[in-house]
């Protein structure tokens, strides 16, 4: 019967060399480069983030955002109809900042609102969930647009930042994924043509 050091020692030497009859040696690339796999393509299909971009770009074409704003609409619906959509924003526009902004909160994704001279909206902002931020815009990176929706139509530089703006025509609007320096959407814009 072996005793427990015994065990011990065999069970470190099989680790170590990779063998139970201590030759050869232990190869540690192969689970490396499965694991290192994995986490790229579960990058590229984490199934929430790319639920909630298909449901952007498809309502863009309609110049709507999806979820608890839907129906709002750029250039037709006015700033009353977001108010009696949603309620006031917790912080309004003003002169340093032109959006109506709304926050995340308890899952719910966060929005801006920006209007026209007429006070109909001129752009909306998704700005995602906080919690859980993987499951939403921060599963959406360049590859997963491309994957899902693919090749954007422009790629701008945000000025004075290290954003890149992937910008998708729909219809008469422009749907703009704003990719953080961490390579995920920061938040996303749509405004008309």
């Amino acid at each position: 019967m072996l005793t427990k050091k015994t065990m011990a020692t065999a069970v470190t030497a099989t680790v170590l060399t990779g063998s139970v009859l201590g030759l050869g040696m232990a190869s540690f690339s192969a689970p490396a480069q499965a694991a290192s796999q994995s986490a790229a393509a579960s990058e590229t299909t984490n199934p929430r983030a790319a639920e909630i971009l298909n449901e952007l770009y498809n309502t863009a074409f309609k110049g709507e955002m999806p979820q608890d704003i839907e129906g709002l609409k750029v250039n037709k619906s006015t700033q009353s109809d977001v108010y009696n959509k949603i309620g006031e924003p917790e912080k309004k526009a003003d002169a340093g900042n032109p959006f109506d902004l709304y926050s995340s909160n308890m899952g719910n994704p966060g929005y801006g609102f920006s209007y026209n001279k007429d006070n109909t909206i001129s752009q909306i902002r998704y700005f995602g969930t906080g919690v859980e931020r993987q499951q939403n815009l921060g599963g959406i990176t360049p590859a997963v647009l491309s994957e899902q929706i693919g090749s954007a139509d422009q790629i701008l530089t945000v000025p004075h930042t290290n954003e890149t703006d992937y910008v998708y025509f729909t219809g008469d609007y422009e749907l703009h994924f704003v990719i953080g320096s961490d390579q995920t959407a920061d938040h996303v814009n749509l405004k008309a043509k």
